[in-house]
């Protein structure tokens, strides 16, 4: 069986019980989860003010709730449309499983997160008592040489300790560690998008921080360079990743130019409070220069093998 644990962790002497330890981790986790949505939010608040599709569809009145409904349906229809093998998917996720081997070696308590976002597992690896950390890396892979660093005996139990936790008598979860006791993170996109931008009454919320002039300005050149060139969006993720890369190193070149140094920038986004204006009010919709549309296009157009 081909075993690819790359994320296996181990917990110190100096971790707490199980009880306490998951405390621990609800606490920092949300935490996490809280910093990783406001930029999310951001984002997906910048493609509606900046986008003039999503503006003027089915706009009227106030614009606060329908600004925040609008910016969530944009994630959810996003993601929904992933294909949930990709490592991207879901970037908000966060669970993770516990379990213990006991043998003549002592007792060793593992723990293996499943993190759509790397934040997490950083977080984790910094939970400390007194400076002594409560997890330490016990990965494992079977398709893969050995690291350097760890000693044979040490890496053929690792091997040994996953294998006996993938080992449940429930034939049912009998090769995954879904019989094992976890934590799951019970925050969800849709909910923040609601809680960040219409329930921290007391908080300022700064969406130019979380989604800077300079992202919106790529992001608005990758859309119009992509529409200039008439390029297919269904053509499998492999060939779109590649498009989109050349199309971002199309805008850096140009960028770098004085003409790129120059070009006007969009506006700054309203304050997550203020959104509560009329359509009006709200900064104009960002167009890029055709000029510079045309220029970068023909920068992509220069990386392009002929054929491809």
């Amino acid at each position: 069986m081909s075993t690819e644990l790359y994320d296996g962790l181990r917990l110190t002497a100096h971790a707490p019980d199980l009880f306490e330890l998951t405390r621990v981790i609800s606490k920092r986790m949300r935490e996490v989860f809280r910093e990783l949505a406001v930029p999310v939010i951001a984002r997906n608040v910048a493609r509606v003010v900046d986008d003039t599709e999503v503006r003027e569809r089915d706009m009227g009145g106030p614009l606060h709730n329908y600004t925040v409904y609008r910016a969530r349906k944009l994630w959810l229809d996003e993601q929904a449309g992933l294909d949930d093998r990709m490592t991207f998917h879901d970037p908000l996720r966060f669970s993770i499983v516990f379990g213990q081997v006991d043998d003549d070696y002592g007792t060793r308590r593992l723990a293996y997160p499943f993190a759509g976002n790397r934040a997490y597992t950083d977080a984790l690896m910094a939970l400390e008592a007194d400076g002594r950390p409560f997890f330490v890396d016990y990965h494992y892979q079977n398709q893969a040489d050995r690291p350097k660093e760890i000693r044979k005996d040490e890496w053929m139990r690792r091997r040994d300790d996953w294998n006996r936790l993938f080992d449940a008598d429930d034939r049912e979860t009998d090769g995954t560690l879904g019989h094992l006791p976890g934590w799951q993170l019970p925050d969800s996109i849709e909910g923040v998008f609601d809680t960040v931008l219409l329930g921290y009454k007391d908080t300022t919320i700064d969406l130019n921080a979380h989604c800077t002039i300079e992202h919106r300005v790529r992001r608005a050149l990758n859309r119009a360079v992509t529409l200039d060139l008439a390029l297919d969006e269904v053509n499998g993720i492999s060939r779109v990743l590649t498009r989109n890369r050349r199309i971002g190193r199309a805008i850096e070149l140009y960028l770098s130019t004085a003409d790129g140094a120059a070009m006007l920038r969009p506006e700054p986004l309203p304050d997550a409070r203020d959104l509560d204006i009329a359509l009006s009010e709200l900064p104009p919709v960002y167009e890029p220069p055709a000029e510079a549309v045309a220029r970068i296009s023909e920068l992509y157009r220069e990386q392009v093998p002929v054929g491809d």
